[in-house]
């Protein structure tokens, strides 16, 4: 099944540092992981799995082709617009429910 990427912009407004470390979706049943990217000296992107992803006291996670993403199987009945839920979970802070927007790639 082809992947796609899921971005998110998290604030964590608390006093203490908190890590993403897993995301699900009613929308999506196994597959969903977390993962960092980097950039070679010659332009190409690697990623990589990772378990989870900081959150430092006060700031935010900005995830980007550029960072990090949230892997995810890409739904043959998506089309650009729709809403695909999300549930975020946090080592501190508990669950999150949000909402990603789907969007054509490059978009």
């Amino acid at each position: 099944m082809p992947e796609t990427a899921a971005f998110f912009k998290i604030i964590n407004a608390g006093g203490a540092q908190d890590r993403l470390v897993g995301v699900t979706s009613s929308d999506v049943t196994e597959g969903i992981s977390l993962g960092s990217h980097r950039m070679t000296a010659g332009g190409a992107a690697y990623r990589w799995p990772t378990e989870s992803l900081s959150i430092p006291a006060g700031g935010t996670l900005d995830m980007s082709p550029h960072s990090s993403d949230v892997t995810v199987p890409a739904a043959a009945r998506w089309a650009e617009g729709d809403l695909v839920p999300f549930t975020l979970h946090f080592e501190h802070s508990g669950r999150m429910e949000v909402l990603a927007v789907v969007v054509r790639p490059g978009s």
